[in-house]
C-alpha cells in the first residue's frame, strides 16, 4: 500500500469552479491512474494548508507510474488553475496490518 498526501489553498474568489473541477475531473481522473482519493480535509482555523487529501493505491509501483504519467501531470497543472501553494508527500507503506 502508497499513500500520498496533497495540500494546497483554494484561490480566492475560485470556490465554486474548484468544487466543479474537483468532482467532475480531478476525482475521475486520479482513479483511472489508479489513486484512490479516500479522505479530503478542509481547514476551517489556524495555520497550515487549507486543503489536505489523501491518495492510496495497493502498489507502490501503480502510484509511481500514475505520478510519472502524462494524464497526471495535465490534471496537476488543471488543478494548480484553482489552487495556490500546492504540494505533495509520497510515504510508501510496506507493512500489512493483519485483520484491518
Amino acid at each position: 500500500m502508497s499513500t500520498i498526501f496533497f495540500y494546497w489553498d483554494i484561490r480566492p474568489e475560485k470556490d465554486k469552479e474548484y468544487m466543479d473541477f474537483i468532482f467532475s475531473d480531478y476525482l475521475p481522473s486520479m482513479s483511472r491512474m489508479g489513486i484512490s482519493v479516500t479522505d479530503g480535509w478542509l481547514k476551517v482555523a489556524g495555520e497550515g494548508p487549507q486543503i489536505m487529501a489523501l491518495g492510496e493505491s495497493d502498489d507502490y509501483l501503480t502510484i509511481h507510474q500514475a505520478l510519472d504519467s502524462r494524464e497526471f501531470r495535465a490534471i496537476e497543472t488543471r488543478l494548480q488553475n484553482h489552487v495556490e501553494n500546492y504540494s505533495k508527500h509520497l510515504a510508501r507503506r510496506d507493512i500489512k496490518s493483519e485483520g484491518r
